[in-house]
């Protein structure tokens, strides 16, 4: 069941973002902030008239809101509901395994977890990863090369129940680039993770800063429930 987040109004955005997005003097382009914003993840019934409405674009994130930025920030495009969600980070740790865990939260207390920038965990979305294996996109990342390994995931089913998925991927390099970042480009490889199992097929994108192995911009399955999301790290 996906729980009620409630809307973020346009009025409301100053106060939500102005901690680490916007500034007091912030610009906005003209039409990137048509409608409301999505909380992530939206509630049924907010679906519903979104559809009936249509799906809201992304929002657009100026110049003057990214110079404006002086913590790390994260945008969140939920690719089904549509809209975007800006989140905090409030923890960043190492374990001894690969990879810097990182907690980034919304205004609403909704949390998703990376790992390398790969996604490990949420949530308050419905339909949570409770947790995930992905030592093996990481291998791929680091030796930049295409490879074979095997994803799991711990996916709750509600009532303290959970289940587990798993399945077998390939990691492939699809070639070097650059990744537009508002007004940053960066140099950056590109991952296909694409996994499968008797009943589910995923595929995930990454676009990873070799130098620091940094992913820049991802497109990852959050969950049954949610779908795909677009993550682009605007400060970090």
């Amino acid at each position: 069941m996906v729980r009620d987040m409630g809307m973020i109004r346009i009025g409301s955005i100053a106060s939500i973002l102005s901690a680490f997005v916007l500034s007091a003097c912030a610009t906005v382009e003209p039409g990137s902030m048509v409608g409301t914003l999505v909380s992530l993840p939206a509630a049924i019934k907010a679906d519903v008239a979104r559809r009936r409405e249509g799906i809201q674009p992304p929002v657009t994130v100026t110049p003057a809101m990214l110079a404006a930025t002086k913590e790390a920030a994260l945008q969140v495009n939920p690719l089904s509901l549509g809209g975007s969600n800006f989140l905090k980070r409030s923890v960043q740790r190492r374990d001894g395994q690969p990879g810097i865990v990182e907690v980034w939260r919304t205004s609403e207390n909704q949390q998703l977890f990376l790992r390398g920038g790969v996604l490990i965990g949420s949530r308050g979305l419905g339909g949570d990863i409770l947790s995930s294996d992905v030592s093996s996109a990481l291998s791929a990342f680091v030796s930049g090369m295409s490879k074979q390994g095997q994803r799991r995931y711990v996916i709750s089913r509600g009532d303290h129940a959970s289940g587990d998925i798993v399945l077998q991927c390939s990691y492939r390099f699809m070639g070097l680039g650059e990744t537009l970042v508002v007004d940053q480009v960066y140099r950056t490889q590109h991952f296909r993770e694409q996994c499968k199992a008797p009943n589910i097929s995923i595929s995930n994108d990454y676009w990873v800063q070799p130098e620091s192995g940094t992913v820049r911009k991802s497109r990852q399955w959050a969950g049954p429930t949610v779908g795909y999301f677009e993550m682009i790290l605007l400060k970090g």
